[in-house]
């Protein structure tokens, strides 16, 4: 049967995250010269522009109802396969059944999850189905070791591979990897921790942490006397960072340097921007992933298991690693002076490792086809 496009491209693109963003580009960018796809469609919320890849229209979702499922049916039908890009995308009943469904209309064998996280589960029944999903998939690329271990024991004979999150392949590209720059001021990334489905949030909690955040970031001031950025990796109107940002930012005392960036849906800009500080303390996970691929000292707020994992995988020194819920400003301002000071540790992964590890999600059964050879350091293939 004759098909439209060579790709489905599906995510939680479009909502105005930075994360997102990195993963949808990535995505895009090895179907076209990783799979040699030259027609995709791309599932997204909102209308994204894009010289290199062609732009993006949002599927429509306000007109009926079932009409945003629909659209999802007809875009796998007319597509060769599924590509899953990235993300914590397999922990939920509904949205793993919807999953099956778009790879039987594209077909299963040659759809694929790429550098995608497993569970936590919302119920028995979502475990059920994603072992189902994994039996089904033709390729599934798993982003970290604890993912991996959920998938591989609900399904032992899937094709399921240890992979990487997808965000280093940004650092293939030819024409738009951070360049080198003269340093200056530390960054710091917060996100709204835990928001229920009307968009409220533990007030008390995040009074507590707002208090946090001031402490941490006064504190850093006076040890290091660096300038002070508050970067949005998120611009939604109801879960963008620049809600808990602002708050912190009339908070803290006159005296400090302050500036707040707001969100970028060019994550190419905010990887270069984040390859221009000193260190950056980063609440958001691809805040803290692109802030590896700049080469940046980076202090993990861990939120979620997520974040841990990524800690784990790049080798991310304990010292540098707190928790959200409870962590000492003081202890966190003293170890960003120090290490400005006499130099910071560095994660046991190199970059180059890591574009290696997020290849794996594209490669074929073939692993000697040639073109992947090109891509296995950042030297190679420009």
């Amino acid at each position: 049967m004759f098909k439209t496009f060579n790709s489905y491209i599906t995510g939680y693109y479009g909502m105005l995250n930075t994360g997102d963003d990195v993963l949808l580009n990535c995505t895009r960018w090895a179907a076209k010269y990783l799979l040699n796809d030259t027609n995709h469609c791309v599932s997204s919320t909102s209308s994204i522009k894009n010289e290199e890849f062609g732009d993006i229209e949002p599927i429509p979702s306000s007109g009926y109802r079932g009409q945003l499922r629909l659209a999802h049916y007809k875009n796998a039908f007319l597509s060769e396969k599924v590509i899953f890009g990235g993300g914590s995308v397999l922990h939920s009943e509904k949205d793993i059944q919807l999953k099956r469904h778009l790879i039987a209309l594209a077909g299963k064998k040659n759809s694929r999850c790429a550098g995608v996280g497993v569970g936590p589960f919302e119920s028995v029944a979502a475990e059920r189905a994603c072992a189902k999903f994994l039996n089904e998939c033709g390729h599934v690329g798993i982003r970290d070791e604890e993912s991996f271990q959920i998938a591989t024991a609900l399904a032992p004979k899937a094709n399921i591979k240890l992979t990487f999150d997808l965000a280093p392949l940004m650092l293939c590209h030819q024409n738009q990897r951070p360049v080198e720059i003269e340093r200056k001021g530390i960054m710091f990334n917060f996100c709204q921790q835990a928001i229920d489905p009307f968009g409220n949030v533990n007030s008390e909690n995040e009074r507590n942490r707002i208090e946090s955040a001031v402490r941490a970031i006064e504190k850093t001031w006076q040890e290091t006397h660096e300038p002070i950025t508050l970067l949005d990796f998120n611009g939604h109107p109801v879960f963008g960072d620049f809600h808990l940002h602002k708050k912190i930012m009339v908070r803290l005392a006159g005296n400090i340097p302050v500036s707040h960036i707001e969100y970028d849906p060019n994550p190419f800009r905010v990887l270069q921007r984040i390859a221009g500080f000193k260190a950056s303390v980063s609440m958001r996970l691809h805040a803290a992933i692109l802030s590896f691929m700049a080469n940046t000292p980076a202090l993990s707020i861990n939120y979620h298991n997520k974040c841990y994992a990524w800690c784990r995988q790049v080798g991310v020194p304990q010292d540098y690693q707190f928790d959200a819920v409870d962590f000492c400003p003081e202890t966190l301002a003293l170890t960003l002076q120090k290490g400005i000071g006499i130099g910071f540790a560095l994660p046991t992964m190199k970059t180059e490792e890591a574009v290696k590890a997020t290849l794996l999600n594209w490669r074929p059964s073939d692993e000697s086809n040639a073109i992947y050879s090109r891509y296995t350091t950042l030297q190679q293939g420009q």
